[in-house]
């Protein structure tokens, strides 16, 4: 592939979007590619299947939580609560066992993407609340995945928890329109964001946090455009 789009699908946080593919003399050459499965993704990005997720409202993503709660939807909890305190990539959170996070004030994981090691603390309320979880789904084996398949001893993949998030917009009315495991951590981003109160310094944490190489990513990946980013500057009137 040309135009470094490789690194872009395979390597970067937000999904291609179709002036990349198709206005920027882009060349695939799907002879040269091994794998069906690597051959499906490359040919779901150029039909357009996947497509750029939106972040939540933080109390929409409340809302969620305390859905999946009432319903004892709690492997899906579990997932939507770890992936959004910890504001790890699908594939990290995916490969946590219970051992790694349970009664644990700090989670150690070597990110599958970046090959880095991070440290993250998991405050009072999530740490309860994963302690809850654990016992509610039957005190599986401490070795086990965190979110593992009823019906194996793997974890669930991306494309599965991919569905099971449609689903759960549709189920619910999540006032966004596309989904995906994303979603998650784009919202903890928004939420971060405002948090810090829309600041140059919040997008610079973010970038660290998420491990991007620039704030420009952060920015695009969060869902800010370059106007809401000058709104912020030119809104300051002393």
């Amino acid at each position: 592939m040309t135009n470094g789009i490789y690194g872009q699908i395979f390597c970067d946080d937000f999904e291609v979007d179709n002036k990349t593919l198709f206005d920027e003399n882009t060349i695939v050459d799907l002879s040269r590619v091994g794998s069906s499965e690597t051959k499906s993704l490359i040919m779901g990005k150029i039909k357009g299947e996947i497509v750029e997720s939106e972040p939540l409202q933080i109390e929409d993503f409340k809302r969620l939580l305390e859905c999946l709660s009432t319903d004892k939807k709690y492997w899906i909890e579990l997932y939507c609560r770890v992936s959004f305190c910890t504001a790890l990539r699908v594939s990290d959170v995916l490969s946590l066992r219970w051992i790694d996070i349970l009664c644990k004030d700090e989670i150690c994981i070597t990110e599958k993407k970046t090959g880095k090691t991070r440290l993250i603390r998991i405050g009072e309320t999530n740490k309860k609340r994963i302690a809850e979880l654990y016992k509610l789904l039957g005190s599986p084996d401490l070795e086990l995945p965190i979110i593992k398949h009823p019906k194996k001893s793997t974890a669930y993949t991306d494309r599965q928890i991919n569905r099971v998030l449609k689903t759960l917009k549709e189920e619910y009315s999540l006032p966004i329109s596309r989904i995906s495991t994303h979603t998650l951590r784009k919202t903890f981003g928004r939420w971060v964001y405002e948090k810090e109160g829309q600041s140059e310094a919040a997008l610079v944490l973010l970038s660290k946090m998420f491990n991007h190489s620039s704030i420009a990513i952060t920015r695009r990946y969060i869902g800010l455009s370059k106007e809401q980013i000058d709104d912020v500057y030119t809104s300051i009137d002393f």
